[in-house]
């Protein structure tokens, strides 16, 4: 009798567990966390979910950041889910990829500012940093050497742990440079060293890079910045024939032509190639 009772307990005890266990909803991971803040409807939230999907190195990121830069990228607020509408028309859920049969009626774009803007570009700057195209790859970091988005830096260092291509792991250099220079828990010995490679690099973006960092910066990093920007101002005021040399070198990489026979000519009008 009393064997009977415990066996009836013990089944019952067990009927509770599985049907606690299938009756409560799995827990959402940092991504999932991540894109839901895009339901929010707040500039901070959304701005927060952008630096944590672009840094996330999940397929998805990609497709979300840039559906949110064209305007596709749609948010519940009830649900809290979020929903990219693809270019062929289908609709996904942003968090699983997941294809839905349409957007809920409270669907609403995710907003944007002038701000935020930018963000999304220096993400999808970032998120090209591992195109199989090395051409891209380059254009990637010179978008994370301007905006210096910390969020970057992992892909940054994964990127550069795995590029072959000498132009690009260059590239990839001065962006972590210009990241590490900017983020404020670098230590003193990874600023110096990120000053070093900014200066090597010598343009007129590595000039405003150096010249757009904070007054608050310990003695030694103060001194090396203006070290490095007297320096990089004195090649670019070289005077006679070197200066048109000097002036190509000290132009932004985006504006430096090709080293061709026009730009040649350029510096030398009269020569004959």
């Amino acid at each position: 009798m009393v064997a009977n009772v415990f066996d009836r307990l013990r089944a019952l005890a067990f009927c509770l567990f599985l049907i606690t266990a299938f009756a409560l909803p799995a827990f959402a991971g940092p991504f999932e966390d991540a894109v839901a803040k895009f339901a929010n409807d707040e500039f901070s939230d959304t701005e927060e979910a952008i630096g944590a999907v672009a840094g996330s190195g999940n397929p998805l990121a990609f497709p979300i950041i840039s559906a949110l830069q064209d305007g596709r990228l749609s948010a519940d607020p009830d649900s809290k889910k979020v929903y990219i509408s693809q270019e062929d028309g289908k609709i996904i859920d942003a968090a699983t990829g997941a294809v839905v049969d349409k957007l809920p009626e409270n669907a609403a774009a995710v907003r944007l500012n002038n701000r935020l803007r930018r963000s999304v570009e220096a993400a999808l700057g970032g998120l090209t940093l591992l195109s199989p195209d090395p051409n891209k790859r380059i254009a990637a970091a010179q978008s994370v050497f301007k905006s210096h988005d910390e969020n970057l830096l992992p892909v940054i260092d994964g990127a550069l742990a795995k590029e072959t291509n000498k132009a690009a792991k260059a590239a990839f250099i001065e962006a972590r440079a210009a990241v590490l220079l900017y983020k404020s828990d670098s230590t003193d010995v990874e600023k110096l060293d990120a000053i070093a490679v900014i200066k090597a690099r010598g343009d007129q973006e590595a000039l405003a890079l150096l010249t757009g960092l904070g007054s608050d910066q310990p003695p030694i990093i103060a001194k090396a910045v203006t070290g490095a920007i007297s320096s990089i101002q004195r090649r670019c005021r070289t005077p006679g024939m070197a200066s048109r040399l000097v002036r190509f070198f000290c132009l932004p990489r985006s504006a430096s032509p090709s080293p061709s026979a026009s730009w040649a000519s350029s510096i030398w009008p009269t020569a004959r190639w």
